[in-house]
């Protein structure tokens, strides 16, 4: 009995190790297979990965927000909501009015700036708590919390526009008629001299009126400077709206502030695996392990 005794405790950790060891290689083989799954349904099934990937960035931080009381989170959440659902509804409806492309661009842009500027004040307000530059201020819970809900509401409402963008850049432009929906298929007209294929106006101004600043690609086709910015830059889309030819977003950083706007609409890109994804894939690697026993 003794015996027995002692050797039974023998046996648990190496349970465990083993128990460890088939979660690490699952976690592994996950994290391996996920990347490749993502981009593969992002290049065959674009409208329904930018639904999916939209709907869990708006849908999964007001959830949690909600469950752990964050009322100011919650009320900002639903003025930005109201308002992006007013800019999709233009976006998406037909006909499409000559002017609503302008007024999409020109207010996510507004909302990209924004977005920028706040994000920008959150991490100087958390370097200054960072390096403790203000002793008796910067230093304090208040300061620390103001600075981490500053930076997390920047970025956050910055990729909220960004997937807004997308939804209404290539529906619109479909809708025009310049370009194909979700990027397949040929045009259904091609572009009329001196037209930009973003709103359909015209270039080069009307006859007592100064003309407005166009943007030539690479490819040749020419449009309102703050049209193909907003397709472009705004959208982080890097193709021409018609012809669908790759186009250098490098050649709308006309000066520093332009450069560094473009590396923020790519840290984006960045945040949104932690946004959207990771919740994503913490609950797809718990169900793994509840099928697989490994508790």
């Amino acid at each position: 009995m003794a015996a027995g005794a002692s050797e039974a405790p023998v046996a648990a950790p190496h349970t465990r190790e083993q128990r460890h060891l088939a979660m690490f290689l699952v976690a592994a083989a996950v994290l391996a297979v996920l990347p490749a799954t993502v981009r593969l349904w992002r290049r065959r099934h674009p409208l329904s990965y930018r639904l999916a990937s939209a709907g869990s960035i708006c849908l999964l931080p007001p959830c949690f927000a909600l469950r752990h009381g964050y009322a100011r989170f919650v009320a900002v959440w639903l003025v930005f909501v109201g308002v992006s659902a007013r800019v999709l509804f233009l976006a998406w409806r037909e006909p499409l009015y000559p002017q609503t492309p302008r007024r999409v661009y020109q207010w996510l842009a507004l909302i990209n700036k924004a977005s920028h500027a706040v994000s920008t004040a959150g991490v100087v307000l958390f370097a200054l708590c960072f390096f403790n530059a203000i002793p008796g201020a910067t230093d304090s819970d208040l300061f620390v919390d103001a600075s981490l809900v500053t930076l997390f509401y920047g970025l956050y409402f910055g990729l909220m526009s960004r997937d807004l963008v997308a939804l209404c850049s290539e529906r619109m432009a479909a809708t025009l008629g310049y370009a194909s929906a979700a990027g397949s298929g040929l045009p259904t007209k091609q572009p009329v001299r001196a037209v930009c294929c973003v709103c359909s106006g015209a270039l080069g101004g009307e006859a007592r009126a100064p003309a407005e600043p166009t943007h030539a690609l690479g490819c040749g086709h020419e449009f309102h400077a703050i049209c193909i910015r907003g397709w472009c830059v705004v959208g982080k889309r890097d193709t021409c709206p018609f012809c669908r030819e790759k186009a250098d977003l490098a050649a709308f950083a006309q000066n520093p502030w332009d450069r560094h706007e473009l590396l923020y609409v790519t840290a984006l890109e960045y945040m949104r695996f932690f946004v959207c994804w990771q919740p994503l894939l913490l609950l797809l690697l718990a169900g793994v392990f509840w099928l697989a026993g490994l508790d």
